[in-house]
């Protein structure tokens, strides 16, 4: 069974995808898609409430895909499908940060997407996750994960 946080990191990047992207979810490519490798990654941080970080990696098609699709431009440089998937970790994470609740004054800080290079990937990889999605489409495989810092559910506080 999913957690909240799942579920709102979920729906926050479908719609995202499909919103900004025009990209929709293909679950019958799990099994064709399961194989795959990252081939590019974009990492958002945050603090306010809570303090982490938000992953995205691309496998297949995807990298290029979100870039042709945002920018119209069917022969992206390289910085800009980097760029490209950054902004969609940025969105993401902004729709994702207010769910985590324990909001201060002055809300959430999002810094600027970065690129993560194959290693900071493989270091990512072995960190254990809040919440993480994995959706197929038919341009690609994404993989979301979300990494909080001494996270407390709203259920733990109030009881």
């Amino acid at each position: 069974m999913k957690t909240k946080i799942e579920r709102v990191l979920e729906e926050a990047t479908i719609k995202t995808f499909e919103d900004i992207c025009f990209m929709y979810l293909e679950p019958e490519l799990r099994e064709k898609q399961k194989d795959l490798k990252p081939d590019a990654a974009a990492e958002v941080g945050f603090h306010g409430g809570y303090t982490g970080t938000l992953v995205i990696e691309s496998r297949g098609d995807l990298f290029s895909a979100v870039a042709v699709n945002i920018l119209s431009d069917d022969r992206p440089s390289v910085q800009q499908k980097k760029d490209a998937l950054g902004e969609i970790a940025n969105i993401i994470c902004g729709n994702i940060v207010p769910s985590l609740g324990r909001r201060k004054a002055g809300g959430y800080k999002i810094e600027s997407p970065r690129h993560l290079s194959r290693d900071e990937l493989l270091k990512e990889e072995k960190r254990k996750p809040l919440a993480a999605v994995m959706l197929n489409f038919n341009q690609g495989r994404a993989d979301i994960k979300l990494f909080v810092d001494d996270y407390i559910s709203d259920k733990e506080i109030k009881d």
